[in-house]
């Protein structure tokens, strides 16, 4: 870790130097559980493509990003990006009509393009269903949204250190919570024994994800569900 810094990136830096953290997005594409199930989104043009939907999500909002940097590699390590989400009546008007993962901007091949919209879908109905901002009688939280670390620095904490500083970040802009989804039993575990999170909803891929069968048997062991996750700030 001494040679580990974390990094608040604001809105210009993070949307100037994206290529600088796109490796790790492409390793978040590569492991994630609801990702996983699109075998072939990094081959060839796929990866081009899903690498500019990257790009453009990091514009989204002018929320920072938080960045793990090797200072003897000089390179990025790892990234936390958040995003604001609001209730639908206080959406503000330069976010309406805005998408996070516009998939359909770019010239995916039709298969491809409707397993990234079955991803869309879930995650919308992941959070419709959480009846989140009911539950916590605010318009607006601070998102957690991914998280994602290079495979050769997993298991040195760096996780926890950019989940630490993305609080500090979170409770520094005024959120009365903070939000976050896990697809990992260990990752909610740590989460809210380490951080205060309470689990507020979960759903399983099996019955509610249009590309279950095509996750990797690996994870459908060992991934079963989606969790809400909540941090009073």
């Amino acid at each position: 870790m001494e040679s580990i810094e974390i990094q608040v990136w604001p809105f210009s830096e993070k949307t100037s130097r994206w290529k600088e953290l796109v490796d790790i997005w492409y390793h978040f594409w590569q492991y994630e559980p609801i990702n996983s199930a699109i075998l072939n989104i990094l081959e060839g043009d796929n990866r081009e493509f899903i690498g500019y939907v990257f790009r453009d999500m990091l514009s989204y909002d002018s929320t920072p990003c938080v960045v793990a940097w090797d200072t003897v590699k000089n390179k990025a390590v790892g990234f936390v990006f958040s995003m604001v989400q609001y209730t639908p009546e206080t959406l503000p008007a330069d976010l309406k009509g805005k998408e996070l993962l516009d998939f359909g901007k770019y010239p995916f091949k039709p298969d491809v393009l409707q397993k990234l919209g079955d991803i869309g879908n879930f995650l919308d109905k992941v959070f419709t269903e959480s009846n989140l901002f009911t539950h916590l009688s605010v318009d607006k939280v601070f998102m957690i949204h991914v998280t994602s670390v290079l495979q050769e620095y997993t298991r040195r904490g760096l996780a926890n250190e950019m989940t630490k500083k993305v609080l500090e970040v979170a409770r520094e802009a005024g959120f009365e919570y903070a939000v976050s989804e896990s697809t990992s039993s260990y990752t909610q575990h740590n989460k809210i024994k380490r951080f205060g999170f309470e689990k507020i909803f979960e759903i399983d891929f099996e019955n509610n994800y249009a590309n279950y069968d095509s996750m990797p048997a690996f994870i459908r062991e060992s991934h079963k569900a989606v969790a809400v996750l909540t941090k009073r700030l």
